[in-house]
Parts: structure tokens; C-alpha cells; sequence
């Protein structure tokens, strides 16, 4: 029985040695690989996230309007058919947009195989040490540039890829960018001060997709709230 667990141990810790080597030696396609798969999964968990929202807004609507129906019973028959005229038909079941998560896909697989690592791999070189004012540094200037690039980049690349007009897609990044920036510095500045200071350079591009397929659920949200914005087209 001791034989086959610590034969299993043996052979599951090779398997790990193997998989370091494997993204020692090719980093490019690990990153990016985590990064396709990351962000299309967090696409997936946003687009299930705005499914629940649609559903919970459609009842609400329709039991408003049920009970305004029943306080007009007694009305005319003109009035009677103006509220069936006016009544909300059934929520659409739009499915699943597999274009959307694709194009989430496709953004994180450029961002997390060639982006992040020269970004912080050039950071690094600028200011070296793990000094607090010298973290601090790093991680503001981090989201003060490549964090408004990013995020500006997967907003508009995810409209656009679906087949929005660019102009509606411009407005929208631009009208979200403000907010988007401030929840960028809540969350991003924190991890930055850690993966500056502890995470190697090796493995930081990981954790940083880690924590871009949370963040980029969250982008996927904000990047598809086109309720009240540009209509979109027929596609590419």
C-alpha cells in the first residue's frame, strides 16, 4: 500500500517537474494558452452572471405588470385593450454567444502571452529591489498604463468582434473608462504590491491571468452593457 501512494507521489511529482520545464522553455505558449482559457472562462461565468440579471428583471417587469392589470379590470373595453396591447411579451432566450466568448478568448491569449510579460519584465528592469516606495512605483504606474491600454483594448476588441459599429463601441469605452480606471486601482494595486514584491517574474504572468480572468468577468460585464448604447450590426 506504501509501495503504490508514494510510487503515485513519485510519478504526479514528475509530472510537475515536467510541466515547469515545459513553461521554462516555452513561456509564450503557456501564457498565452492560460490566458485564452482564463478570460473565455471568465466570459462564460459573465455571460451566465447577466443571464440570471435578464431573467430576475423580466419577472419583476411581469409581475408589475400583472398586478396593474388587475387594478384595471373594471375599466372600459378600450382602456382593457390598451393594457393587453401594452403588456410584456415572454423574456427572449438569446442562448449562448459563443462568438463573445471567443473574442474574450482571443483577448486574453494576446494579452497574457505577449503583454504582461514584457510589461513587467520592463518594469523590473526600471526600478529594481523590493522596497515599498519602490513597489508602490511599479504597481501605479503599472495600472496607469498598461492597466488603461488592457482594459481599453478588451472592452473595444470585444465589440467589435461581435460585430458592433465602431463609433457606439468608442462612445462606450469611453463613457466607461472613467469608473472602470477607479475599480482597476482597488483591485489591481494591492496584487501589484504583492506580485512585485514576493511572486518571481517567472511565474507572475500566471497569477496575473489568474487574477485577469476574475477581473475580466467583470470587463465582460461592463463591455456588453450596450442597453442604451449602439445597435449592433449584422457582423463583420
Amino acid at each position: 500500500m506504501s509501495h503504490f501512494f508514494f510510487g503515485n507521489a513519485s510519478r504526479l511529482g514528475g509530472l510537475f517537474t515536467n510541466a515547469a520545464s515545459a513553461v521554462k522553455s516555452r513561456p509564450v505558449v503557456f501564457n498565452s494558452a492560460t490566458g485564452f482559457s482564463l478570460c473565455g472562462a471568465s466570459d462564460a461565468v459573465a455571460q451566465h452572471v447577466e443571464g440570471q440579471l435578464d431573467i430576475a428583471d423580466s419577472v419583476s417587469g411581469s409581475s408589475s405588470s400583472e398586478n396593474s392589470a388587475s387594478c384595471a379590470t373594471s375599466r372600459s373595453l378600450q382602456t382593457d385593450n390598451s393594457v393587453s396591447a401594452t403588456s410584456p411579451s415572454e423574456p427572449k432566450d438569446v442562448g449562448f454567444d459563443y462568438r463573445r466568448l471567443l473574442a474574450a478568448g482571443a483577448v486574453g491569449f494576446f494579452v497574457g502571452g505577449f503583454v504582461y510579460p514584457r510589461a513587467y519584465a520592463k518594469l523590473d528592469a526600471i526600478w529594481h529591489g523590493s522596497l515599498f516606495t519602490t513597489v508602490l512605483k511599479k504597481s501605479i504606474v503599472e495600472i496607469a498604463t498598461v492597466g488603461i491600454f488592457v482594459n481599453s483594448l478588451s472592452m473595444a476588441s470585444r465589440g467589435l468582434l461581435v460585430g458592433r459599429d465602431a463609433d457606439g463601441v468608442a462612445e462606450h469605452v469611453v463613457r466607461e473608462m472613467p469608473e472602470v480606471t477607479l475599480n482597476d486601482a482597488r483591485v489591481w494595486l494591492p496584487y501589484n504590491m504583492v506580485a512585485f514584491s514576493v511572486i518571481p517574474i517567472a511565474l507572475r504572468p500566471a497569477t496575473t491571468a489568474m487574477m485577469e480572468s476574475c477581473w475580466q468577468a467583470y470587463i465582460s460585464l461592463r463591455s456588453n452593457d450596450y442597453k442604451d448604447e449602439a445597435k449592433v450590426t449584422a457582423g463583420l
